[in-house]
């Protein structure tokens, strides 16, 4: 693998809040869909979930701001996987600019569910198998001081 899965975007109006710049929750939206794609392309598609009774469910994840995104911008998601195991994957997602600035980092865990009985069930195995062989292949990265970041007013 060459570079890591990356979606590519523009900032439009019906993004930006009352603050002329990007709303906090366009930026997980962006996450979000940034993650689904990835999925979809890594053997979760749509149509694989329905086939598979198979889905993945997001239980936790945080966001760290770090600049501003205006109307106009170019900017891209690039997705890391920091850690598996059969039945859970931890993504590591950074939004740039392009000019190469750190506009938001955002780290999630997704858990694979039963979509039939609505309980945590192993990854089917064309997505096992395409996460590990990304994760092997994903080009080395300095995890940023945001991954595993705690919220806390210091002392």
């Amino acid at each position: 693998m060459e570079t890591p899965f990356t979606m590519y975007q523009h900032v439009t109006n019906d993004m930006i809040d009352h603050n002329g710049h990007v709303h906090d929750a366009n930026y997980n939206i962006i996450f979000s869909e940034a993650i689904n794609q990835f999925n979809y392309h890594h053997g979760l598609s749509l149509k694989d979930r329905t086939l598979l009774n198979y889905t993945l469910f997001t239980v936790e994840e945080h966001t760290s701001y770090l600049s501003e995104l205006v109307e106009g911008d170019q900017f891209k998601v690039t997705i890391y996987l920091y850690n598996y195991d059969e039945k859970r994957v931890h993504f590591f997602s950074i939004m740039t600019q392009e000019n190469g600035t750190t506009v938001a980092t955002n780290e999630v865990m997704m858990l694979g569910i039963d979509s039939v009985i609505k309980k945590t069930a192993p990854f089917p195995q064309q997505y096992a198998h395409q996460i590990k062989q990304y994760y092997s292949q994903q080009p080395h990265i300095v995890w940023p001081k945001q991954l595993g970041h705690r919220i806390n007013i210091p002392n």
